[in-house]
């Protein structure tokens, strides 16, 4: 007998854990050793693009998998699943109702981490997915590219800390506002909700005593035809990024003191700029509406698209005294546009750019919005200046003024596209 075949049952279930169910079945070949090992796997990984095999014909139909993934579920002996993945490629005739009853026998086994993947045409219907109640669940998955809707959630689930979905948003559905009572102990949101089915107005409330990361990505074509209100009461939320292509609106409740945040809201595409003109002034407003939620914060990110839409606001930016490190994705035809935002971080410590090789905008008038004097932060407070994706020569102005002007700068730092030798650009 081989050497790993005397390990002890415990280390042979954990070195069979890292491997996808499919292959940890296909060791029951190996000896008599082997043959029931795989069965009592607490980690179940199933994934149909393993299974199956265009190639060959034999191995391409769905319905094989299904037979496997359900014969993989009867014959696990583990009283616990700690993990149970499912990704699906392929299209399958199986119904809604199929599938929730198979969700449930899955969850009914006490599993701790649930990851489901949808990324092909699934016939979900009109209904959505039901995800029953559990006490053991602490990690849930729910990922799709075809529109599969919010899963309903008749229950409560005290122990969830991770939820991480990708799914449609419809209008008048409740399910948001509810969902958050039902998760005293959700640590962790990753929402990305594609709004494309939507028209008129859509409410997104978001909140959780123990919430403290949120990634929150809203999708949409029809910017004209749907507005999304979301409004945040997490308290001790330590991270958030947004992100949409058409400025919704936000409320963050109670100021909270969040370590990082990340804005990438609005488009900078033409359409959408025309667009903004036609609705007035209430849309443009709201970064900075968002930016007053968020004055307690230590580091900021905004991306290229955002700093177009908000530069017509003239640069009404609120004072951020808490703010310790700024991000901007900056061109250099237009780095002049980062000296308003220094205006408003007088406590800055660390200034972050990122050059885009390519302006995504051009602005006809950055003399006349330059800024007089020199922001106070970056001649007394910047000790760190971090350039990334430097050019050539067309930095050379930026690269200068910021040279000159930060009078206790301790470090400099840059990431350069170009060849550099002793320390001087080519």
């Amino acid at each position: 007998m081989d050497r790993i075949s005397r390990l002890p049952d415990d280390v042979l279930f954990h070195i069979l854990s890292f491997l996808p169910t499919k292959h940890a079945v296909a060791t029951s070949i190996l000896s008599s050793r082997w043959v029931n090992l795989w069965s009592f796997l607490s980690i179940i990984d199933l994934d149909d693009s393993l299974y199956l095999d265009p190639s060959r014909r034999q191995h391409s139909d769905p319905a094989l998998f299904i037979n496997f993934l359900h014969r993989v579920l009867s014959l696990n002996q583990s009283k616990t699943i700690v993990k149970f993945r499912l990704h699906m490629h392929h299209t399958y005739p199986q119904t809604l109702p199929g599938f929730n009853a198979f969700i449930q026998s899955v969850i009914f086994r006490d599993v701790v981490e649930f990851d489901l993947g949808v990324f092909s045409n699934f016939p979900l219907d009109e209904d959505c997915l039901m995800i029953p109640n559990s006490r053991s669940l602490k990690v849930l998955k729910v990922r799709s590219e075809f529109c599969l809707k919010m899963p309903a959630f008749p229950g409560c689930f005290p122990s969830l800390r991770v939820f991480d979905v990708k799914v449609s948003l419809v209008e008048g559905d409740e399910l948001i506002a509810n969902l958050f009572p039902c998760l005293p102990a959700l640590e962790k949101l990753c929402l990305a909700g594609d709004l494309t089915d939507c028209t008129g107005e859509i409410y997104v409330n978001i909140g959780g005593a123990a919430l403290k990361h949120l990634d929150l990505e809203l999708l949409i074509y029809n910017y004209d035809e749907c507005d999304a209100m979301v409004v945040i009461d997490a308290p001790q939320l330590d991270y958030l990024r947004l992100q949409d292509g058409f400025l919704a609106s936000y409320l963050v409740k109670n100021k909270p003191a969040i370590g990082e945040v990340r804005l990438d809201v609005g488009e900078y595409e033409e359409e959408f700029l025309e667009y903004l003109d036609e609705v007035g002034p209430t849309r443009l407003a709201r970064f900075d509406e968002l930016l007053n939620s968020l004055v307690n914060a230590r580091f900021i990110s905004v991306s290229a698209t955002t700093i177009k839409v908000i530069f017509s606001q003239n640069w009404n930016l609120p004072v951020l005294p808490y703010l310790i490190k700024l991000e901007l994705d900056v061109h250099a035809g237009s780095w002049i546009l980062l000296l308003h935002w220094l205006k408003s971080c007088p406590n800055l410590k660390v200034l972050s750019l990122i050059i885009k090789e390519k302006p995504v905008f051009v602005f006809e008038d950055l003399e006349s919005r330059g800024v007089d004097a020199v922001p106070s932060c970056l001649s007394s407070c910047v000790k760190e200046i971090e350039i990334k994706r430097l050019g050539k020569v067309d930095e050379e102005e930026m690269l200068k003024y910021l040279l000159e002007n930060a009078k206790v700068l301790d470090k400099f730092t840059v990431n350069s596209r170009v060849y550099i030798k002793d320390g001087v650009l080519q």
